[in-house]
């Protein structure tokens, strides 16, 4: 390469660094931030945009961050979208190049992906949805979930495994729990439980007409390292929206609901490994723009922390925020922000030194599309913030 074109390629790598919101990194700005770095970015790889993070750590430290490549447009399903992965080796510094884990075919798009890690197997287990939009499908053409895994750390993945028959049902056959027009996995973190049961939340539309409508929650669960799956078709919500699992520490399991009008986030309870819930109720200090978040659990001094990130605003996409609780969920009197300008979904996960990692979209300069970046933050400097 002519030292001419080194030089015009860093200084253009630099701008578009520089033109981004909340690009602070440990040096400048927020003292709590240990690190931050740009996972996926506008154009990479021949798309026009990415979104929808979900990343998870494995025992020997690795991250797994996967996105939904959104080659042509910012829509969701259908349209033209993969879903892809990076790795990284360095705790978020620097990432390896992008694998595909699902690609567009004839039926449309993957998209909107959870990552779990089984730690019976160390399979790295994706769950997707693909085809049909949520609003745009009908009673005869709805989407797909499916499921992709890994046993190399990232590196290649498995084709996808559709799933939906499993469980779900546009006819209201007995023998599936769950009833609807189409559904679609809530993206983020999925959850395995201390006896190993995997666990994500399935979120269905029942309204015949395409549009704009009420939508239910379930709790889909696999007790096979995630090849078969099933519900108890009991909801959690009837009026709810992408939502996430956690185990407490009385063995009860809460679920985050999306709150679909703005406002609260809906909490509910399962007692049961998640056959059935109690009615949801809003969790006043949890305030949000009917955003996606993600809400994880850690130990720390023998005592189990709930953390929840959210866009902490209470009509705009901006200003993701980590809350901490330390009474399973009741009370949430510790938050950090993390991004106070425009921002949207984050995901979660506590790497191998005990520092907590956060994957969030940050809105592009000019508000078209967002960048993927992920930041570190030292633990004990999250939970001393007010």
């Amino acid at each position: 390469m002519k030292p001419g074109k080194r030089i015009y390629l860093c200084a253009m790598a630099a701008l578009a660094i520089l033109s981004a919101p909340c690009t602070t990194d440990a040096k400048v700005g927020d003292p709590d931030l240990l690190s931050k770095s740009l996972v996926f970015n506008l154009g990479d790889n021949g798309s026009k945009y990415y979104r929808i993070p979900a990343v998870v750590t494995l025992p020997d430290g690795t991250l797994v961050a996967v996105a939904d490549k959104r080659i042509d447009s910012n829509a969701d399903l259908p349209g033209r979208i993969d879903v892809v992965c990076r790795t990284s080796n360095d705790r978020g510094a620097t990432w390896n190049p992008v694998v595909t884990v699902a690609e567009h075919d004839e039926n449309g798009g993957y998209g909107d992906p959870a990552l779990v890690l089984d730690r019976k197997t160390g399979d790295i287990v994706c769950i997707a949805t693909h085809g049909e939009g949520l609003w745009t499908a009908t009673p005869g053409k709805s989407a797909r979930i499916v499921v992709m895994r890994s046993k190399d750390k990232g590196q290649t993945w498995s084709e996808p495994l559709d799933i939906t028959d499993q469980f779900f049902t546009t006819t209201g056959e007995a023998d599936k729990p769950v009833k609807g027009v189409t559904g679609f996995a809530s993206s983020g973190r999925a959850l395995q439980l201390s006896d190993g049961r995997l666990m994500f939340v399935d979120v269905v539309r029942t309204n015949p007409q395409p549009g704009w409508s009420q939508l239910s929650t379930y709790a889909i669960y696999s007790d096979d390292g995630g090849y078969t799956w099933t519900s108890s078709g009991v909801p959690s919500s009837t009026d709810g929206d992408e939502s996430k699992v956690e185990e407490l520490s009385d063995g009860r399991i809460l679920m985050s609901i999306r709150n679909r009008k703005r406002g609260p986030r809906l909490f509910s309870f399962s007692s049961d490994r998640g056959d059935t819930w109690t009615p949801a109720v809003e969790q006043p200090e949890l305030v949000d723009p009917a955003c996606n978040g993600d809400l994880m659990a850690i130990e720390r001094d023998g005592k189990r922390i709930l953390l929840q990130s959210i866009c902490a605003d209470p009509t705009e996409r901006r200003n993701v925020t980590i809350y901490a609780s330390f009474d399973d969920g009741k009370t949430w009197p510790v938050s950090k922000t993390v991004c106070p300008e425009p921002s949207a979904y984050s995901a979660l996960t506590q790497l191998d030194d005990g520092t907590i990692g956060i994957f969030i979209e940050e809105s592009a300069a000019d508000g078209d599309g967002f960048r993927l970046w992920f930041s570190r933050l030292n633990l004990d400097d999250l939970l001393s913030q007010k």
